[in-house]
């Protein structure tokens, strides 16, 4: 029985460490698992109609516009992209000038040659997108990532953001609040921009939705085709590497815009009790309105697309002074 015992543990150690020889050779030589996929390949498979690209700092960024009317930017979530907004877009476009984003390492948008992914340099390329526009007003739309970007970008330009919608901002995960320095990740984490199966992209989407199954083979495969773009996995590594979500309990203090926020019950990363909390800070907003959405996980946009996008059309609307909708 002990030489039994003892041969099994001598195949699960040289196992571990054939394993662990891969994975440093992997790194070592910049073997990936799946490779690469080009650019053009990846961009000929989801560029839009209303696509764009503008060279921002040096990042080339893609855009999307659709519709006419007062300027709404929409901000995704982290690993998300642009095309995730669709059925907000769908509902918007008629009433309002839709612009959404690709945030750099994300989507179609390259990765940015500074190798700076911090909020700072993040907040400083929208604007500098949004002024490449002439966007004199607009109301924003952010998604977790997205919903904290948009509160930097809010606090810093009071004068131009009439309205803000929230969708499960992130910025007060208990992990990550109060934060001055990026916390710091396992180096393991980052075998992630080498070996990277199909399972990875499926587990963190199913992890967000209020219901695993409403994940569909459709947007997994859209994600996973998008990170696997030239150079995203190494920048969306280095982006959470980075992140800091800044002094966020003071931005949430000093924001004035009218706000929507919107939460899901079910929300595993950031707990709905979050949601009553963040709009108890807001105390300078001129408005605060909240839905939490009872079947709702994380990923509010790619879970409850249609419904979410119609309560922000909405409010807007109401807004607008004009509640038929």
């Amino acid at each position: 029985m002990f030489q039994f015992v003892k041969s099994f543990l001598k195949i699960i150690i040289t196992l571990i460490l054939a394993v662990s020889f891969i994975l440093y050779a992997l790194i070592e030589l910049d073997i990936r698992y799946p490779s690469e996929i080009s650019k053009e390949e990846i961009d000929s498979k989801y560029l839009l109609e209303s696509s764009g690209f503008i060279e921002i700092d040096g990042v080339n960024l893609h855009y999307a516009i659709d519709g006419s009317g007062p300027d709404l930017l929409l901000l995704h979530a982290n690993y998300a992209n642009l095309i995730d907004w669709n059925p907000w877009v769908n509902q918007l476009k008629d009433r309002f000038r839709v612009i959404r984003i690709d945030i750099p390492g994300h989507g179609l948008t390259a990765a940015d040659p500074s190798n700076d992914y911090s909020m700072q340099r993040t907040v400083f390329l929208l604007e500098e997108f949004i002024n490449a526009l002439e966007v004199q007003k607009l109301s924003i739309a952010g998604a977790s990532l997205g919903g904290t970007i948009g509160l930097h970008y809010a606090r810093r330009n009071p004068e131009k953001v009439e309205n803000l919608i929230l969708a499960s901002p992130g910025a007060l995960n208990p992990r990550i609040r109060g934060r001055t320095e990026p916390v710091t990740l396992p180096k393991p984490f980052e075998i992630i921009a080498y070996f990277t199966p199909r399972l990875i992209t499926e587990s963190l989407l199913r992890s967000g939705f209020g219901d695993p199954d409403n994940v569909s083979d459709k947007l997994i495969d859209r994600w996973y085709d998008l990170l696997l773009r030239e150079g995203q996995r190494d920048a969306q590594i280095a982006r959470v590497n980075q992140y800091v979500s800044g002094d966020i309990d003071l931005v949430l203090s000093e924001i004035t815009s009218p706000t929507l926020i919107m939460w899901g019950e079910k929300n595993s990363v950031v707990p709905v009790e979050l949601a009553y909390e963040m709009k108890n800070m807001m105390n300078n907003s001129t408005r605060i309105e909240m839905i939490i959405y009872e079947s709702g996980g994380h990923q509010l946009v790619q879970e409850l697309g249609l419904q979410t996008g119609k309560d922000a059309l909405k409010y807007l609307m109401k807004w607008r002074g004009d509640d038929d909708e």
